[in-house]
């Protein structure tokens, strides 16, 4: 094993996503954004007409769909290659050049939705009756009719679109600072020391030495914990940017302003986090069944990603791609060409980790192109699920881009709906692998259910939890009080205690507490507020959907297929209420619970198995 990472330059061209398909070379790339300008001038020559008539409506919408097109292609061109390394400082300066020029065309379009509100409904419905082709911006008007009560005058929706470059930077800077410029000690393992970094601590803290765990835990916590000052004043003051848009736009806290631009409702997060915190006992088992399976006196937290006492399971990237295609075929041939070519010919996706490259895993929708996939693979099952998981990304937006405009792409996306096409495709993975030969091994069977809580340990431990601190704290500056890192540290520490149980939090003293609760500064999302609990809501309904085309019932892969085609076009309560799941009622978060309930019995069987 490489103790240190590579450097992007060293890795493989087949290893990395192909930004020239966005585009050829730079200058095709400068020659688009002069273009996305003349695109943003016409546009904004249209101000004051654009509810005129129908022929000038439509031909408007039109000119916006394509500008959201070229603009979104262009944002990745410029973006990504900060993603996969932050020590690129060329990289980062066009990056940030290119978010001054978004800021300035986000100014320039700012009348555009308050002089469509200003037009009274029934006038742009007479409008739809004489012009068929508007038919297909219904969706986009709709969801802009949701948000009338909320748009201000075009003075003031220029002024907060010339702040979003400025509100943007502690983003930014949060970025730059803890997955560029924060350094971490090495682990001492394998004969010397193996580098930390934020693409490499996954595997570290999933290495079956306990002392290498430990160091890897300890280190990376450490390294939060040296900076938790300055990542708290950049986390809150995107909580209290939330506080101000709310009062700007007239919503009632900066959760309401969230839930309302993910289009879920307060009786979807309640009921999220009812399910969430009856069940507790379910992860308490599993906590227990765990220490009895490493043949641990006590779980601590840098055990969480042990590996279970099976033989490790080789998962080669090319077997991951080919097992995540056989996974698909119930859902067709058309699907499964487009996964495989994604995977393994069209350089869809960036593999492997490297010096600078950022933690976690992503899909980023470029329209007329293709999607691009963001992931560090390291040759075993939890890598080949992450995989999956955002090859359903990818896949709903190419299912989306066929069949609905842009403005109601995945752009338009509700996170819950899109966590449920992600966790679709892992959770047809698990299904393909659990009556796949091989299952029929102890240890394999051992390691898919490892790999399975991996995955719902994020979504149904992690994130809900995250959320209730999201909460607590949204709520504290709403009330005006002041609070410093370690106020949020020590909020995070105590619903996390809450969440592992008197068990497993046994016995944490100060100092592991703190590295328990400085959790809330190593998640990004944080920073998109509201967003961590609909991986609950997603995973919740993939579960559910997914048994029931491995069952075979009929018309359940048509039903998810036509879900996947939809995009943002219809409301998520609606969307997921025609799979049959009502998502404002703890329902179906209670059924995914019932799922991690026999796998906890399943487990407790193997630590029986292995007389523990």
């Amino acid at each position: 094993m490489s103790l240190t990472l590579p450097t992007r330059v060293e890795l493989a061209p087949e290893e990395t996503w192909a930004l020239e398909h966005l585009f050829a070379t730079p200058d095709v790339a400068e020659a688009a954004l002069r273009d996305a300008d003349d695109r943003v001038a016409d546009l904004g020559a249209r101000a004051g007409t654009l509810a005129g008539d129908a022929a000038g409506l439509l031909s408007a919408l039109e000119g916006l769909e394509a500008f959201t097109r070229a603009s979104t292609r262009l944002g990745n061109y410029f973006r990504l290659p900060v993603t996969t390394d932050q020590l690129d400082a060329h990289a980062r300066a066009m990056d940030g050049r290119f978010q001054g020029i978004a800021a300035r065309w986000a100014r320039a379009l700012a009348f555009f939705e308050p002089e469509l509100l200003a037009s009274p409904p029934e006038r742009l419905e007479a409008f739809m009756a004489q012009e068929p082709r508007l038919a297909r911006f219904a969706p986009y008007l709709a969801r802009l009719q949701e948000r009338r009560p909320h748009v201000r005058s075009p003075e003031i929706e220029d002024v907060l679109a010339g702040a979003a470059g400025v509100f943007d930077a502690y983003e930014r800077s949060r970025d730059a600072l803890a997955e560029g410029d924060l350094r971490f000690e090495p682990v001492d393992a394998g004969g010397g020391a193996r580098e930390l970094a934020p693409s490499s601590y996954r595997a570290l803290v999933h290495d079956p030495d306990r002392a290498v765990r430990r160091q890897a835990f300890d280190r990376w916590t450490d390294g939060y914990l040296g900076v938790s000052d300055t990542l708290a004043e950049t986390y809150l003051a995107r909580v209290r940017r939330s506080a101000f848009e709310a009062e700007v736009r007239g919503y009632a806290s900066g959760e309401a302003l969230a839930l309302a631009d993910h289009r879920v409702t307060t009786e979807v997060l309640d009921a999220t986090l009812a399910a969430f915190q009856r069940r507790l006992p379910v992860w308490h088992r599993y906590w227990a069944a765990r220490r009895r399976l490493l043949g641990v006196d006590r779980h601590q937290p840098w055990d969480v990603f042990a590996p279970p006492p099976t033989r490790r399971i080789e998962v080669p990237y090319d077997q991951a791609a080919e097992w995540i295609a056989e996974s698909a075929a119930p859902l067709g041939p058309a699907y499964v060409g487009q996964l495989r070519h994604g995977m393994l010919e069209g350089r869809w996706v960036d593999r492997r980790p490297n010096r600078g490259k950022r933690q976690g895993a992503f899909c980023a929708d470029a329209p007329d192109v293709h999607p691009y996939v963001f992931v560090s693979y390291t040759d075993d099952l939890p890598s080949a699920s992450t995989l999956a998981h955002e090859m359903g990304h990818a896949m709903h937006a190419v299912w989306a881009e066929a069949a609905v405009p842009a403005l109601d792409g995945v752009r338009a996306l509700s996170m819950t709906v899109a966590e449920t096409a992600s966790n679709g495709q892992q959770a047809l993975l698990r299904g393909h692998l659990m009556r796949h030969e091989l299952a029929a091994d102890a240890d394999f069977e051992l390691a898919l259910i490892d790999e399975a809580f991996g995955n719902l340990h994020r979504y149904l431990f992690v994130m809900p939890t995250l959320v209730r601190f999201e909460r607590e704290v949204h709520a504290a500056v709403g009330r005006g009080e002041a609070l410093a890192a370690r106020d949020l540290t020590a909020k995070a520490a105590a619903l996390f205690a809450e969440a592992y149980g008197p068990e497993a939090a046994a016995g944490w003293d100060d100092e592991l507490a703190d590295r328990v609760g400085i959790a809330w500064a190593e998640f990004p999302h944080l920073y998109a507020p509201f967003y961590t609990f609909q991986y609950t809501v997603g995973i919740a309904v993939a579960l559910a959907q997914v048994a029931r085309i491995d069952a075979g019932d009929e018309g359940a892969v048509d039903a998810y297929l036509d879900f996947l085609s939809v995009g943002g076009a219809v409301p998520p309560v609606e969307l997921f209420a025609r799979l049959g799941f009502d998502v404002t009622t703890p329902a179906p978060v209670e059924a995914a619970f019932d799922v991690i309930e026999g796998l906890v019995t399943r487990l407790e069987a193997h630590a029986d198995r292995v007389g523990r």
